[in-house]
């Protein structure tokens, strides 16, 4: 929390910088209304991002600038209560993986089998998310890619759950392929 305040007061700081140098490089009578107009808008949006022409660069002219806040990934809200979920379920397996192959149980296998399906899931639905991106291959391959893992992760939940009921379930088949021996 505390780096938080620190890292948005230093973004402002360094927006008030970059404002106060460009002034001083064009017409101060333009400058003037876009500085008390942006420090506005920087009092009301934070963080803020500055974007500037290229042609600033070259001409030493203001051509654009625009004050918005940074967007979100999600047009409804926070991920923080998943990404919590997430770890929790991570740290959770540490412990449910030894339990489920040293004391086999339905019950035990089925919770191992629903979290493992659970974070391989959550781990894949984050690949396709970031690397099969509507921008770089159009808006139906991406929906399908989602679907597919949907398809696979429901999948290999039902062949886990068919194979802990019918037959001798996950901790007991890791405890007899650790007791074959060596011929």
């Amino acid at each position: 929390m505390a780096l938080a305040l620190v890292l948005r007061s230093q973004s402002r700081n360094h927006v008030s910088a970059l404002l106060s140098n460009v002034a001083r490089v064009s017409t101060s009578s333009t400058v003037a209304s876009l500085k008390t107009t942006q420090r506005k808008n920087i009092a009301l949006a934070s963080p803020t991002l500055v974007k500037l022409s290229p042609s600033l660069l070259k001409n030493d002219q203001i051509r654009t600038i625009a004050l918005s806040a940074p967007r979100l990934s999600a047009t409804g809200g926070s991920h923080s209560a998943l990404w919590t979920a997430e770890r929790a379920l991570s740290a959770a397996l540490i412990g449910l993986l030894p339990g489920a192959i040293a004391f086999p149980s339905q019950t035990l296998d089925t919770l191992l089998a629903i979290s493992i399906v659970m974070h391989g899931h959550w781990g894949l639905e984050a690949c396709v998310t970031d690397y099969i991106r509507a921008a770089i291959f159009g808006a139906t391959i991406p929906k399908l890619a989602h679907i597919l893992l949907l398809v696979t992760s429901a999948t290999t939940l039902a062949g886990l759950l068919y194979f802990i009921y019918t037959d001798i379930g996950i901790g007991n088949a890791v405890r007899k392929l650790w007791a074959v021996k060596g011929q």
